[in-house]
């Protein structure tokens, strides 16, 4: 009898055990998904950059904790994905760590990983082509992009695929830092930007997307999984 209740009890801990860990992907609620600390709106509606559609539906969280943003034609429509912090942050480190091969994609692809207020006031890390077959796939910005100075693309060697790797920004009163790294240490691109009038000073949204410029050229969907995210606050 004893043997039968020690049978039952593994059993319903098992049964426990697989449903917290079974199942726990985590999809948008009303346009809006938690993940790492913060709530992030997910876009929807049509829109720049690009004149996309944004898909609402095509984020979510995965059982690892992961970021998925994808690209998807739906019924001959490309729609692309965004999320949007709640919360504004000014000054500090900003990290992303990357599980997809980015620096692969569609040439007319972009990913941004950034930190936004309006157009004159944003720090960008971007994996994109602009629609070239060949030439640098990732570029860091202070915006305005084109004045001289403010930003830098540095083509990545084809045996680094973008999987693993590691993207910062270190946003201080007096520089901004952007670093891109594989998660073993390899250096891939660093730009240093010292021009303090150029750098924002007012609290910015933390973004991030997968959009297009285009119709996909190979015409496949595109599925980005950012694995992590976090924010270390500036320190006087």
């Amino acid at each position: 009898m004893k043997t039968d209740y020690l049978i039952l009890f593994i059993t319903l801990f098992v049964v426990l055990i697989s449903a917290v860990t079974i199942g726990a992907t985590e999809y948008p609620s009303n346009g809006v998904i938690n993940w790492k600390g913060q709530t992030w709106d997910v876009r929807s509606g049509t829109g720049q950059p690009g004149n996309n559609c944004w898909n609402n539906e095509g984020v979510w969280v995965d059982d690892k904790n992961r970021m998925h943003l994808t690209i998807v034609n739906d019924n001959g429509k490309w729609k692309c994905t965004e999320i949007d912090s709640r919360n504004k942050f000014l000054y500090g480190t900003f990290t992303w760590k990357v599980a997809s091969p980015v620096f692969t994609y569609d040439k007319n692809s972009v990913v941004g990983l950034f930190t936004y207020l309006d157009d004159s006031q944003e720090l960008d890390i971007e994996m994109a082509r602009w629609g070239q077959s060949n030439g640098s796939q990732l570029w860091n910005a202070v915006q305005p992009y084109n004045i001289s100075g403010n930003s830098k693309g540095v083509m990545i060697p084809s045996c680094i695929t973008g999987t693993n790797t590691i993207h910062q920004i270190d946003w201080q009163p007096t520089y901004v830092r952007f670093t891109s790294s594989t998660t073993d240490g390899k250096i891939l691109s660093e730009f240093n930007y010292t021009n303090v009038n150029g750098i924002p000073k007012n609290p910015e949204y933390v973004i991030m997307n997968l959009w297009l410029q285009g119709a996909p050229s190979d015409g496949k969907n595109i599925e980005l999984i950012i694995s992590d995210f976090s924010y270390t606050p500036y320190k006087q």
